[in-house]
């Protein structure tokens, strides 16, 4: 195999030298014009300069190429020293007798103190002087093409017309990517028996459920009846839907099932009578008198109805008031809130139980009429 060394000077720190098995030469030696050891195992050129291995006709194939200086291993191995605006730089090329193609280089440029890497003598990776290592681009824009493991701790992944990120794990369910904050985990995605989840601490969303989403632990595992879609202090606006939503109501879930007391049938009439008009302060603030007019009970009036009638109303599922510390000012917050479903039910329940009893009371003074109904 023919090697090529593009060189001025190589300095061998040595004071003997053996060639040829008995032969030695001691001290000093100086060797006018070329030297040739056995045909082409060692060949220098000195018109041009050049040192080949394994070759008679050595030759540069960089013109920006500089000295090769090698220093015995104390001194630190081998150099490339190159001008303050040239290159130093390693080539392999092709092996063809006579052929000056370079296939590949590694390289230094002092000019902009960046190095290189070449393959089929085109550069496909480079180190610039910021530390930033670039693959297929030569820029750190986030525009240009191609991957880059900044100095800051970024990375970059940029393509165009295909995704410029691919993660697989193999046999083993878990996180894919972890996501960590001042080195404590703050969430995670990750694959579970063949769907894809998002998760934070224990609570997370698996994607592709039965073509649905679902609640997850942080293990991405199914979490029935554990988790709740917002919160008092993080509310949704508006959810747009075919179909309203679907709530247990199996028989086999339930205990404890009566119908209302006299008191929640005296809470219930006095509810029924706190529907009102009004505006949302937000709307309001955002849209002045063209915020729209919403129809629905005062919590707390609901609240003081339960109380009126010796009920508490923290003890009722259509009733919520939930508190929490603001983040940004540190203040105490409390915002109640009412299930209209459920305290439609309420109120329901109520006035078909005091229907019930009027029409008893009216069929003991009259006689029963088919089909009575007030």
């Amino acid at each position: 195999m023919a090697g090529y060394l593009g060189t001025k000077a190589v300095l061998l720190s040595t004071t003997t030298a053996s060639v040829g098995g008995d032969s030695s030469v001691g001290g000093d030696s100086t060797i006018g014009g070329d030297l040739t050891v056995d045909t082409n195992t060692l060949f220098v050129d000195s018109t041009n300069n050049n040192v080949g291995i394994g070759t008679s006709s050595p030759s540069s194939y960089n013109s920006n190429i500089d000295d090769l200086v090698v220093y015995n291993a104390a001194s630190g191995g081998i150099t490339i020293a190159t001008g303050t605006s040239s290159q130093g730089a390693i080539a392999f090329a092709d092996g063809t007798s006579g052929s000056s193609l370079v296939m590949g280089r590694i390289r230094y440029d002092h000019s902009n103190n960046s190095m290189g890497f070449r393959v089929n003598n085109d550069e496909k990776m480079s180190i610039d002087d910021s530390g930033n290592l670039l693959v297929g681009k030569t820029s750190t824009s986030f525009d240009t093409a191609g991957s880059g493991i900044l100095s800051n701790g970024e990375g970059q992944f940029v393509r165009d017309g295909g995704h410029p990120v691919a993660i697989n794990r193999k046999t083993s369910d878990g996180n894919l990517i972890y996501f960590a904050k001042d080195g404590t985990q703050v969430g995670s995605i990750g694959v579970n028996g063949g769907y894809f989840y998002l998760s934070q601490s224990n609570t997370g969303i698996l994607l592709d459920f039965g073509d649905s989403l679902a609640p997850s632990n942080g293990s991405g595992a199914i979490a029935d009846n554990q988790k709740d879609l917002g919160h008092s202090s993080n509310r949704w606006d508006d959810i747009y839907a075919t179909n309203g939503t679907i709530q247990t109501s199996d028989q086999n879930e339930k205990q404890q099932i009566a119908s209302l007391t006299d008191a929640e049938i005296t809470a219930a009439k006095a509810i029924s009578k706190l529907f009102k008009t009004f505006k949302w302060n937000d709307s309001v603030t955002e849209k002045g008198d063209a915020a729209r007019t919403h129809a629905g009970v005062i919590a707390q009036e609901v609240e003081q109805a339960m109380t009126d009638a010796g009920l508490n109303a923290g003890d009722y599922a259509f009733f919520i008031s939930s508190d929490w510390t603001d983040e940004e000012t540190g203040e105490e917050r409390n915002r109640k809130g009412i299930r209209y479903p459920q305290l439609m039910s309420f109120i329901g329940a109520a006035t078909e139980q005091r229907l019930a009893s009027i029409e008893a009371r009216l069929d003991a003074l009259e006689g029963p009429r088919h089909g009575r109904r007030l």
